[in-house]
């Protein structure tokens, strides 16, 4: 965004990265001794970077924050220097509704464009459905969907209540007068209580789901909601449990007689971890706290999160009605385009049926991600007032399935980059235990630290979609979703190696959009074709159509 500091705003056909960047007054007396402007250049833009700047969209976002978000910036900068991941005040790219707010509407008329033609082929599909089949609209779809439906909402709501538990698990075990002394919080006893307190909860969910008699989508649903919970819990109990271990630690050393100064600025580092912000540890161990991110759209916990000063409610119904309104298009999209080529894939084929599903099944992708991450997530954000609004970037420019991975979920990619790959890589660096064997000394030559997180990533990542399927449709997949997330890591690798590979940016980009438009849709009819096809004749196409969908989708999402 380009935002005039003096001289006015610019003219609407001027380009904030083209133009040079000279005050008004100075262009003119250029002009008027007729030699032109000079070109725009970035040693120009230093020198007058007094008059007019160019602030980016996430610079120009960093002004809303609160006042005291700014005097503790340089905390915020040491704590991510340790951590790598942070929180502060921004909006969403693609936030049609705030970039209003903020008076800029240059996408404007491309949203207007978008939606109107897509109101306009729903209507006119929805039309010759009415010729064909005598309605406007296909009910088999529907009454699937919303069958059990009670059941389901009461299981759910017991689901995110039950997560409640890691506040007493916190506070009994790790921070409490009663604290047995082999669980201090930073020995392995500890982390081997956490872990068995978040297996038999995710057990427990899992075996809860698997008695319900479901259809296929409220069990592929609850699947990924228990997923998402466990990602919150396991943060949860992570965080806290670092943090206690700070809090004894610190403990220890104020216990210290005449301290040094290494010992005085470690005493120093541990509080600014203990009270980042205005918030301290283990004060902000309450129902209340946990409470806050349990509705925040955030799978990382933080003590404190940026905070926008109030809500906006009209900005909460705009996001609910477009929610609702991509759920139509969605419904409309599945029901009358995908359902009828895939009741017919055992006539036409695997692959033609593929063919004729790259269009909606990539139309059904893009509303999964506008329904998820631009309303859902953004209308919580907006309900909790969590300023950091930042749940994507730039995916579509993509030139990798590694890019795309870190671009398109930023929640699941932040849970993911602070519980594992930081941690693998710093064990990969550190770790004593690597020199007991002889391969694995090798392999530590070789591979370098960031190899191995992303390999050991991938591998979670991996576990974690194979699991979350396999419960969900009560099936092994003989491993497709292990083996193809598994193979992204070879062509990572080679992408990365490979010089002319590397630079051939606009390539690979191209590739990562063919590789995306056409496997999805291939996934999803070998899924039905495959394993979600029983041998007897009360096979039902909308129950295999609805879970593998959800499968498929939740791919991208995870």
């Amino acid at each position: 965004m380009f935002v005039p500091l003096a001289n006015g705003p610019p003219s609407s056909h001027d380009s904030p990265r083209l133009r040079p960047q000279m005050t008004r007054q100075e262009i003119e007396d250029a002009v008027a001794s007729g030699s032109p402007p000079p070109v725009f250049t970035p040693s120009l833009r230093r020198s007058f970077r007094k008059d007019r700047q160019i602030i980016s969209h996430e610079d120009s976002s960093d002004q809303q924050f609160n006042s005291r978000d700014a005097a503790q910036h340089q905390s915020k900068e040491a704590k991510s220097k340790e951590h790598g991941i942070f929180f502060r005040s921004r909006t969403s790219i693609l936030d049609y509704t705030e970039l209003m707010y903020q008076g800029s509407d240059r996408i404007r008329g491309l949203v207007t464009c978008f939606w109107t033609i897509v109101g306009a082929y729903l209507v006119s599909l929805l039309l010759s459905h009415y010729e064909n089949n005598g309605e406007f609209l296909s009910r088999g779809l529907a009454s699937l969907i919303f069958s059990q439906i009670t059941d389901l909402i009461l299981s759910d709501l017991g689901l995110v209540l039950s997560t409640a538990f890691v506040v007493p698990f916190v506070r009994v075990l790790w921070i409490g007068r009663w604290q047995p002394r082999f669980l201090d919080p930073r020995k392995l006893q500890a982390m081997g209580m956490q872990a068995v307190a978040e297996l038999g909860w995710l057990v427990f969910w899992y075996m809860w789901q698997g008695s319900r008699g479901w259809p296929w989508t409220q069990r592929c649903f609850f699947a990924l909601h228990t997923a998402v919970n466990w990602m919150k819990v396991h943060s949860y109990l992570s965080t806290n449990r670092h943090l206690a271990g700070d809090l004894k630690t610190q403990a220890e050393l104020k216990a210290q007689q005449n301290p040094s100064k290494n010992v005085v600025a470690q005493i120093r580092t541990l509080d600014s971890r203990l009270c980042p912000y205005s918030a301290r540890f283990p004060e902000t161990q309450t129902l209340g706290n946990y409470a806050m991110f349990q509705l925040c759209p955030a799978l990382v916990y933080e003590i404190e999160y940026p905070r926008t000063s109030h809500i906006r409610w009209g900005y909460v119904a705009e996001k609910m009605a477009g929610t609702a309104g991509i759920f139509v298009v969605f419904y409309i999209v599945v029901a009358h385009l995908m359902i009828p080529h895939l009741e017919r894939m055992h006539e036409v084929g695997l692959m033609l049926t593929t063919v004729h599903l790259m269009g909606p099944m990539a139309t059904c992708w893009l509303l999964f991600f506008f329904i998820t991450f631009d309303s859902i997530a953004n209308g919580f954000a907006e309900l909790t007032r969590f300023a950091d609004r930042r749940f994507y970037d730039d995916w579509w420019n993509a030139r990798g399935l590694d890019e795309f991975s870190r671009k398109w979920n930023r929640p699941v990619h932040m849970f993911l980059a602070r519980h594992i790959y930081m941690p693998v890589r710093e064990l990969w660096k550190g770790s004593r235990g690597f020199e007991s064997s002889q391969l694995l000394r090798r392999l530590r030559k070789t591979m370098p630290p960031s190899v191995a997180a992303m390999a050991a990533t991938f591998f979670f990542s991996s576990i974690l979609h194979e699991v979350t399927i396999v419960v969900a449709c009560r099936r092994w997949n003989h491993g497709v979703f292990f083996f193809s997330q598994m193979m992204q890591i070879p062509v990572i690798i080679l992408s990365e190696r490979v010089k002319w590979l590397h630079d051939q940016q606009a390539l690979r980009n191209w590739g990562f959009w063919v590789a995306m438009v056409f496997f999805q849709p291939f996934l999803l009819c070998m899924y039905t074709y495959n394993a979600f096809l029983p041998k007897t004749p009360s096979f039902n196409p909308v129950q295999t159509t609805s879970v593998s969908i959800s499968a498929v989708n939740s791919t991208a999402a995870f």
